[in-house]
């Protein structure tokens, strides 16, 4: 039996919303399950100005974002490839100390299941371009803001 011919979706920069989250610098959805219906895969592009992080020191599991909640699958894996610029990469070790790692363009970042809290800063002097993905993508819902609970 032939398979149907399925098209690559394309998503331009210029279509790609700003997207808030928790840190400063712009987010950029560009392959989601909102955007494009991926399952499996996320991928975005973080823009951050020096002296800034686009996300606060997080971990994946369950994070509530304003009105959105999202659970990460335990087996859960992200990746921050370094498209332009400098920055330190930063995660909480077992006492809640800081550790960091300097990387510039062209570096990529791996993050197993279960890794630490962690964030990208920008340390340098231009603005920090970084891909990011991940799989599989987190599940969101939305919550009421008085209650906590799904909806």
């Amino acid at each position: 039996m032939d398979q149907p011919v399925i098209a690559p979706r394309i998503v331009r920069a210029a279509d790609a919303a700003p997207h808030p989250l928790h840190g400063e610098g712009t987010l950029f959805r560009l392959i989601y399950p909102a955007t494009v219906g991926s399952r499996q895969l996320f991928v975005g592009l973080a823009v951050v100005p020096p002296g800034q992080a686009p996300h606060v020191f997080h971990r994946h599991g369950v994070e509530i974002v304003g009105d959105m909640r999202l659970e990460y699958a335990a087996d859960f894996e992200e990746f921050y490839f370094l498209v332009e610029g400098r920055g330190l990469m930063q995660w909480k070790d077992a006492a809640g100390s800081i550790a960091e790692a300097e990387v510039a363009a062209g570096d990529a970042v791996f993050m197993p299941p279960g890794c630490a809290e962690h964030r990208i800063f920008n340390s340098g002097s231009a603005t920090l371009r970084v891909l990011y993905g991940g799989t599989p993508p987190a599940r969101v819902s939305r919550i009421s803001p008085s209650t906590g609970e799904g909806h």
